[in-house]
């Protein structure tokens, strides 16, 4: 179940940003997607904990989120749930607790997470880009 939440609208601070400083807008956009992907997962974490009968924990630890790699222009971070073994903490029975099973009703947690996400997205966005923004000048001028 793969779920791309866009942050669209933004048009108008990022034109100013790229004729100002571009390089320095890339990165903290880049830094304020991966830190909503962080956010996004201790949200998911949060969700399954509340859900999960059986603690054993891997289910938490196997939620991740990760800087993914995309064009120069685009920023994409995800959060992903590890499947694979090698050891790191592994949850291959996360979709049964999401969908169910014929004899257990499902308990959802990463889509009610993600629906409360989307509406407050935007604004999100926008506060952290200032915090951001905010900082990387005062260290600026700190330097000089």
């Amino acid at each position: 179940m793969a779920k791309l939440l866009t942050v669209e609208g933004l048009s108008d601070v990022e034109k100013t940003l790229r004729v100002l400083a571009p390089r320095e807008s890339r990165n903290l956009s880049r830094r304020v997607v991966v830190k909503i992907a962080a956010l996004v997962r201790n949200d998911v974490r949060a969700a399954a904990r509340e859900v999960v009968t059986r603690r054993s924990g891997r289910l938490f630890k196997a939620i991740r989120s990760k800087r993914e790699r995309g064009r120069p222009d685009v920023f994409e971070a995800s959060v992903t749930i590890h499947l694979k073994a090698g050891g790191a903490p592994t949850a291959p029975h996360w979709h049964l607790i999401e969908f169910g099973t014929v004899n257990q009703k499902p308990r959802p947690f990463i889509a009610p997470t993600v629906q409360e996400w989307e509406p407050k997205l935007p604004r999100f966005y926008r506060e952290e880009f200032g915090r951001q923004l905010e900082l990387q000048l005062a260290k600026r001028e700190k330097s000089r």
